[in-house]
């Protein structure tokens, strides 16, 4: 088989990009036919894996929701990846459809197609297609799959909307620093020792801050950036440093609690879509673990799962970790005496979801009116600083 980047063209005129794998150009034809497309040109060989652009949380989200729908429908599930493959799209999802449908043809089920490209489908997505695969309720999964999928990208769009305007004013600060450090107080500084007396104390240190970031700011910001890329890789390459990072992260004040909560939220949603799914709980406790996105809290899931194997139940085990917060146990006993697990966790999850959410906007209010305020005191510090020997070196004046 080999992979074709095709340009084509549908009966309402409109050109069609993507990326299919057939055995010859004829081939590549007679599927573009299937589909309703015409083909106007074709070139061997996909770009180069690293050069494509991400697949994106919206991407995937919409393939979850056509993958549905077509399965819902009575689409054969080769038919449905042609169907998608034909749509083009971003180049390294097409490419990846591509690679699925050769997979599927090989013989190897969707769920192994899908766990051979794990840079472009996470291993949630594997997991569940495999459960759904079992027990026979695919469309089901995707269905699932495409609300939590949505979840978490409406989390982070939240986010990273409230965290626009604190990061502007974080910028003005230190551009406003770095201004009036490097460049406007060394332009004064000729004024203020005409002046020929003591300066203040606001002064002084002005000018001593203007001299430091002169001679060393760029040595500041050069260790800086390699600080931050030394933590990066420490946490990537070593276990032990981010086990630790981890653990410091839950330990803080206030974002402590905000990611314990946001690790809660994700693993009663996780492991209560597993559980409606049909996956046993063991296996789900296991599966849970690198989606948490915290060691720390997957260490503890895995004692939980090794509790749960030895026959104690599943708030028996979160008690004695002594991790979860009494609520979520209370909760999950419930669901187990009342057969209703599933329910319960995907209360949880709701529960610290609108948690997360309500603590994230408070931070995000207090942390406008702080910055706000710092970037204030930096002004006043410049003006005390300039503006008191001058007024000084006036009220010595004789008429």
């Amino acid at each position: 088989m080999t992979s074709y980047r095709y340009t084509a063209i549908d009966p309402y005129g409109r050109q069609q990009r993507g990326i299919l794998h057939a055995a010859n150009e004829q081939a590549l034809i007679a599927r573009l036919h299937q589909s309703g497309l015409e083909l106007l040109t074709a070139k061997t060989g996909a770009a180069p894996f690293a050069l494509q652009a991400r697949v994106t949380a919206q991407t995937l989200i919409l393939f979850c929701v056509q993958m549905e729908q077509l399965l819902q429908a009575g689409v054969p599930l080769l038919q449905t990846l042609e169907e998608l493959a034909a749509q083009g799209g971003q180049p390294r999802m097409a490419d990846a459809l591509g690679a699925l449908q050769q997979a599927l043809q090989g013989g190897q089920l969707l769920s192994q197609a899908l766990q051979a490209q794990p840079r472009v489908f996470p291993p949630l997505i594997c997991h569940l297609v495999a459960a759904g695969e079992q027990t026979g309720q695919l469309p089901e999964v995707f269905g699932h799959l495409a609300r939590t999928l949505q979840w978490q990208a409406d989390l982070v769009a939240q986010t990273r909307r409230g965290l626009a305007y604190p990061a502007l004013l974080c910028l003005m600060v230190c551009v406003a620093a770095g201004v009036m450090l490097t460049f406007l107080v060394p332009q004064m500084v000729g004024f203020l020792n005409s002046l020929g007396q003591a300066l203040p104390w606001s002064t002084s240190l002005l000018l001593w801050l203007s001299d430091w970031a002169m001679a060393y700011g760029g040595l500041l910001v050069i260790f800086l950036m390699l600080l931050v890329a030394g933590v990066r890789l420490a946490i990537k390459y070593s276990t032990a440093c981010a086990f630790t990072w981890d653990r410091v992260l839950l330990q803080m004040p206030v974002i402590g609690h905000l990611l314990r909560q946001l690790v809660l939220a994700r693993l009663c949603r996780f492991l209560g879509l597993m559980y409606q799914t049909g996956i046993p709980l063991l296996q789900a406790l296991v599966w849970c673990q690198p989606l948490l996105h915290n060691r720390l809290m997957a260490k503890v899931l895995a004692q939980v799962h090794e509790r749960v194997q030895a026959g104690e139940s599943l708030s028996a085990s979160f008690t004695a970790t002594g991790r979860f917060p009494p609520l979520m146990v209370r909760m999950v006993r419930i669901g187990e005496a009342t057969g209703a697990l599933d329910k319960v966790l995907s209360q949880l999850a709701s529960f610290y979801d609108r948690e997360v959410q309500a603590q994230t906007q408070w931070l995000l209010r207090l942390l406008e009116p702080v910055l706000t305020m710092v970037l204030g005191l930096m002004l006043l510090f410049l003006m005390a600083a300039v503006i008191l020997p001058v007024y000084d070196s006036f009220s010595t004046l004789r008429y």
